[in-house]
């Protein structure tokens, strides 16, 4: 099996690309992101794309449609050409501040990223497939290497470093009505593989847990291993502009393809890190 993972330098596509490497006669080639140089697809037998501009603050509108839009429709049009399979990241930042996290439900994307993610799933399936187009909308991933995110790792990487250089962990004021499904890298990489070997479909799949644990819960979690306080702030205001209170998976799509899973709980990966 011939595989090109898009991204490959980032957190999730460098633990992709160990995952992958460990698949006994597979081989992996990796491209990341060159305006003026395009990944020839044609070698490949699927490409698995997980670059783009993931940054939730960036307001360069243009550089995110172009990158994470334009370059993702370039793709697929490339692999559609030449018979190559796509797996690709969607986000669950797509759906917006809602209940409703099923693959149906309605969709209010807040932020540029968000509507560059939701744009390419409209898209992409309004196109006549050759192949075999599989979209993973990603809850809240964490695990090795989420230090390559710098300013955009999530809350448990953040709280880890401030705790061990500030003694002290800054959580938002009312954190305990903030709750996120968090999931597992590792746990996402498996997934992308057992799809390749045994899910022959297209379509769009939620990608998580199927838990929500609050901010705050984590934090004391964390700030108990490392022995230092947690101290309560203002929700800066851009924050404030595109928060979600709760993302929870609605994983019955995904069952009904694959079949319940086991993931790995957030604890579970604190525990393992301390």
């Amino acid at each position: 099996m011939n595989v090109l993972v898009t991204g490959h330098l980032g957190f999730l596509g460098r633990n992709m690309t160990a995952f992958l490497h460990q698949q006994e006669g597979w081989h992996i080639d990796g491209y990341d992101w060159d305006p003026e140089e395009f990944p020839n697809v044609e070698e490949y037998d699927w490409v698995v794309h997980l670059g783009a501009i993931a940054d939730m603050s960036c307001t360069d509108v243009d550089a995110i449609m172009r990158q994470n839009l334009e370059f993702s429709q370039k793709l697929f049009t490339a692999c559609n050409n030449a018979g190559t399979h796509l797996q690709y990241a969607s986000s669950s930042s797509v759906y917006g501040n809602t209940k409703d996290f099923s693959e149906l439900a309605p969709c209010n994307p807040q932020t540029a990223y968000a509507w560059s993610k939701y744009l390419f799933d409209r898209w992409v399936f309004q196109q006549e497939q050759n192949i075999m187009v599989q979209g993973f909308r990603y809850f809240n991933s964490f695990g090795k290497w989420q230090h390559l995110r710098g300013t955009r790792s999530n809350v448990i990487h953040k709280w880890r470093q401030e705790a061990r250089t500030q003694g002290k962990i800054s959580v938002w004021e009312g954190a305990e009505n903030i709750k996120r499904d968090f999931t597992y890298a590792g746990d996402i990489c498996q997934l992308h593989l057992d799809f390749i070997t045994t899910v022959k479909g297209n379509g769009i799949w939620n990608v998580g847990s199927g838990l929500s644990h609050s901010f705050l819960d984590i934090a004391e979690y964390i700030a108990e291993q490392e022995n230092v306080p947690v101290e309560f702030v203002s929700i800066p205001l851009e924050e404030q502009m595109r928060m979600r209170t709760k993302t929870c998976a609605d994983l019955s799509h995904l069952k009904d393809t694959i079949g319940k899973r086991k993931w790995l709980n957030i604890y579970e990966w604190l525990d393992y890190e301390a």
